[in-house]
Order: C-alpha cells, then sequence, then structure tokens
C-alpha cells in the first residue's frame, strides 16, 4: 500500500513570552503561519510602580513579490505612532517603501534599499522626508572586498531642526 501524506490545513504557531523584573512585567505573543505567510506580534508591558501600560501590536504579510508590514505603538498615555510599508524583493537585494506616523500626527514617508553582487559587495541606504517631500534625514552604506581588504563607507545626513 502506498501512503499520500496531504499537507495539513494552515495552522498557527504561537509562542508566548513572560518577563518579571523589579519594575515592569511583560507579556509577548508571538504567531506565525507559515502557510499564509502571517506574522503577528503583540507585546505589552506595564510600569509595576505606576501601572502604566504600553503597548505595540505588529503584522507581517507575505506577498508575491516580497511583504508588507503593519506597526502601532501606544504609550503609557495613550499616544500612538505607527509604520506601515511594503519590502518588495530585487534581483539583488530588495527595497523598502512606506510611512510613519508620528505621536502628534505628523506624517513620514520612509524609503529604503539593499542590494549584494554576490561577490561580496554590498550596499544599503535609507532616507526619510516630510510630507512636503524633504528629506529630513538619510543613510547610506557600501561594503566593497578586493584582495582580502574589507572597505566600509557609511555616510549620513539630517536636516537641522528648525
Amino acid at each position: 500500500a502506498l501512503a499520500l501524506a496531504l499537507p495539513a490545513a494552515a495552522q498557527d504557531q504561537t509562542r508566548t513570552k513572560t518577563y518579571e523584573g523589579p519594575n515592569a512585567s511583560a507579556v509577548q505573543t508571538t504567531t506565525v503561519n507559515r502557510e499564509t505567510g502571517t506574522a503577528t506580534r503583540e507585546r505589552e508591558v506595564t510600569n509595576l510602580s505606576t501601572g502604566n501600560t504600553a503597548t505595540s501590536s505588529a503584522v507581517r504579510q507575505r506577498t508575491d513579490t516580497g511583504a508588507t508590514v503593519d506597526v502601532v505603538q501606544t504609550g503609557p498615555r495613550g499616544n500612538s505612532r505607527s509604520l506601515e510599508g511594503e519590502r518588495t524583493r530585487t534581483e539583488t537585494g530588495s527595497t523598502f517603501a512606506g510611512t510613519a506616523t508620528g505621536v502628534r500626527g505628523k506624517v513620514y514617508g520612509l524609503e529604503g534599499s539593499r542590494s549584494r553582487d554576490g561577490r561580496g559587495n554590498s550596499q544599503a541606504s535609507q532616507s526619510v522626508t516630510n510630507s512636503a517631500g524633504d528629506v529630513l534625514g538619510s543613510r547610506s552604506r557600501t561594503t566593497t572586498r578586493a584582495a582580502g581588504q574589507v572597505n566600509r563607507n557609511v555616510s549620513r545626513s539630517r536636516r537641522p531642526r528648525g
């Protein structure tokens, strides 16, 4: 007789971590479903002396071309900030485009990319823009390998506040 193995229905795998310290307690629950490509993380931290609680919720969803991410953090006073975006795989790496919303409601644009050439050379860059499209900050890294030497170049720029 020949037995056939059929794939099981999509099943969530859940892990829960707890922390009890002298000043705070925390619970983090992570749920992954490999078949659907979904991962969620819920986190709650409580200050033991004040009872104030901060929470964080993150969802990553695999797509045909990469993944989407959605994160919301809420502070102990109820103020929230969020980030959402999409990572897209490319032939040699990936790109990211998204938005972040600060606690005061300001919206920022996020962009990034990274790549490798298969010979140990790589590059990565990130930038943050305001709602008018002005670059508030950026970072770029290039790593090259040749003749046993590794050269790494990092540049950063930050727009003055004001």
